[in-house]
């Protein structure tokens, strides 16, 4: 018998082994469409802009080979270029923030009201991802004027005596970044809601806490790990908007992505307009890098 048992045991420790490394690749085997998409939609093109902001620019010209850092030199040393990246880091902070508040608001709305609301008001978010961006900024463009919509309400109802134009300033622009991307955060807030057991509420108000004793106890750390993502995701769409920012802010609002299509397509800078483009990549990876560390440290803090 032990003889037996000792010449199958090589035979089951090599199907084992085959087992183990079947395990250990059956993910990366599930994963490899997605990477092989993504490696040719985003990463090749991604190197190629990597390596065109290194080119040298001539006049005339799109570009000339070569290579040179001039180009990060001239981002982070010329002042209109540094003062584009604040504006629009800060420009995004605050949209991508009051994003969340609303959002936030707005889910909860939705995940307590009876379920026959519910639909009416998912179609209501829906509406800014069924509309063209172009059609959205045509319609602030009829609500922000001295005789657009919200004027004519203002003087109607007596807060205002004289018409006012809100277009083309900073608050409008906004605006229109907090409409285009709210429903990104919505739905992610409202996905991470859904997953919550209601009762749980209901026995922290039988328990005595205050309503925002239960929100503050019970809600927000059940909530975190989508407030960090639907955080990111805003920021992310706000920093990457061109169009929005550029058609309802004033001329003197410069974006970074104003700036790319400048350098790109009225100056023909390819290897500017890659740089500044580059900046943004490592500006939004750096973004998700630090909310990724903010919910790590969460989990590890409640563990």
């Amino acid at each position: 018998m032990t003889a037996v048992t000792e010449t199958h045991a090589p035979v089951l420790t090599t199907e084992a082994r085959r087992a183990r490394r079947v395990e250990r690749l059956l993910p990366w085997a599930l994963m490899s469409p997605a990477l092989v998409i993504s490696i040719i939609f985003f990463g090749i093109p991604m190197l190629l802009m990597l390596r065109m902001s290194f080119n040298e620019h001539a006049p005339q010209r799109l570009y000339v080979p070569g290579f040179t850092a001039r180009h990060y030199v001239q981002l982070l040393t010329e002042e209109r270029f540094v003062n584009a990246v604040w504006t629009t880091m800060k420009l995004s902070l605050v949209a991508s923030l009051a994003t969340l508040i609303i959002g936030y608001a707005f889910a909860m709305l939705v995940w307590l009201k009876p379920a026959r609301w519910r639909l009416a008001f998912i179609g209501l978010a829906l509406c800014p991802l069924l509309i063209s961006e172009i059609s959205i900024i045509f319609g602030w463009w009829m609500f922000f004027p001295k005789n657009g919509l919200l004027s004519y309400a203002l003087t109607s109802a007596g807060i205002l005596s004289d018409k006012i134009s809100l277009m083309y300033t900073e608050f409008a622009a906004f605006v229109g970044l907090v409409y285009v991307t709210l429903p990104f955060c919505f739905f992610i807030l409202l996905s991470i809601l859904d997953g919550i057991d209601k009762r749980l509420i209901e026995a922290s108000g039988d328990l005595g806490a205050k309503p925002l004793t239960t929100f503050r106890e019970v809600l927000l750390p059940l909530t975190w790990t989508g407030i960090l993502v639907a955080f990111a995701q805003s920021f992310i769409w706000a920093m990457g908007t061109y169009a929005t920012p550029s058609a309802l802010g004033p001329d003197t609002l410069w974006t970074m992505g104003y700036l790319i299509q400048e350098q790109m397509l009225g100056k023909s800078n390819w290897p500017l307009a890659s740089a500044f483009s580059m900046i943004l990549v490592v500006a939004v990876a750096v973004v998700m890098m630090f909310t990724r560390s903010l919910n790590a440290r969460r989990t590890s803090f409640h563990a």
